[in-house]
């Protein structure tokens, strides 16, 4: 049988079953493969529509997580701000009320040996989610203690700011110094809680006495600083010394000799010498009694006869014999006055 003629086909179709049954499933495969070949780009390009949105979707999510992570950061930030903000709103009175601040205004400086001459409380002022008081204060006393009294009344826990600070002589009171300056004193609106953070404050060092005195005329003068501390009572005058016209004495303390001249500090008291003369030292006191400053004159003086001795160039040794110094200090104490 000749297959390449059309009749043929037809007649092996028809005498087999079997190619009968499976003629039609060829020619639906046939049309099916034409049908994907046909679709298949379009297939191809939604493939890739889903890949590419796939993508955005990816991205989409990681700028959203990276939203939350820094909402989640701002919010802890937000968290801090507040709590610091609580804490300083706590710092603004230190807990305190005005009363206190001045109970410790006033103990700070009779502390320090100062003199308040003005202590005014003005009308507080309303502000933004707190109370300022301003408070004017003129105090006198020596350079150190106001220095000192500075330090420690400004720098508590406590918010305080002081403005327009005036320091000058005090031309009534001859080596005292007068402070005058306005502070700002602050309170928080309503009751504001403790703050954890105080048990992570630092304590403060200590403050040390000041020992210039940019206000003296022997501010540079520190060799006999150590002498300023120790009780008159404690001084002993062992002898002194003369150049030309001018005397210094010497001072026996802690088993070590001074040189003192006038204008020198002696005693706690903030005494400076007045005069120096070869059996006798001067020093001329102020202390706060009854309300109001007042002075007195306190002389060291030895009790035995002295012996002088010349030395080379013209410096005179005033000295004591070995047994001519009396172990103990001889101190005459004159009246106060006002």
């Amino acid at each position: 049988m000749n297959l390449l003629q059309p009749g043929a086909w037809l007649a092996l179709i028809e005498r087999s079953s079997l190619l009968r049954r499976a003629l039609p499933v060829a020619i639906g495969l046939i049309l099916f493969g034409l049908g994907c070949l046909f679709r298949l780009p379009q297939w191809l390009q939604l493939q890739e529509d889903e890949l590419a949105r796939q993508v955005r979707l990816l991205q989409a999510h990681e700028a959203k997580a990276a939203e939350v992570l820094a909402l989640m950061q701002m919010r802890k930030a937000l968290d801090d701000e507040r709590q610091l903000l609580q804490d300083a709103r706590w710092r603004l009175a230190g807990g305190a009320d005005m009363s206190d601040l001045l109970d410790q205004l006033a103990a700070s400086g009779h502390a320090h040996g100062l003199h308040f001459e003005r202590l005014d409380v003005l009308d507080e002022v309303k502000q933004p989610g707190y109370w300022q008081t301003p408070l004017d204060v003129q105090v006198v006393g020596h350079y150190s203690g106001l220095r000192m009294w500075l330090d420690d009344w400004l720098g508590q826990d406590r918010l305080l700011r002081a403005e327009g600070l005036e320091l000058a002589p005090a031309d009534d009171r001859p080596g005292l110094l007068r402070l005058g300056m306005r502070v700002h004193a602050y309170q928080a609106d309503g009751a504001v809680p403790e703050p954890l953070s105080l048990a992570d404050t630092p304590a403060r060092g200590e403050v040390l006495p000041v020992v210039l005195d940019p206000f003296s005329a022997w501010a540079k003068r520190t060799a006999l600083a150590g002498l300023a501390s120790v009780p008159l009572a404690q001084l002993q005058m062992v002898g002194s010394l003369q150049r030309g016209q001018q005397h210094e004495a010497l001072l026996l303390a802690a088993g070590r000799l001074y040189r003192v001249r006038p204008g020198d500090r002696l005693g706690r008291d903030g005494g400076v010498v007045v005069a120096v003369g070869e059996r006798q030292l001067d020093v001329r006191e102020r202390l706060f009694v009854g309300g109001v400053w007042r002075e007195r004159t306190v002389m060291l003086t030895l009790r035995k006869r002295v012996t002088t001795e010349a030395s080379e160039g013209d410096e005179m040794a005033v000295e004591v014999g070995g047994d001519g110094v009396d172990t103990q200090p001889v101190v005459h104490r004159g009246a106060l006055s006002g």
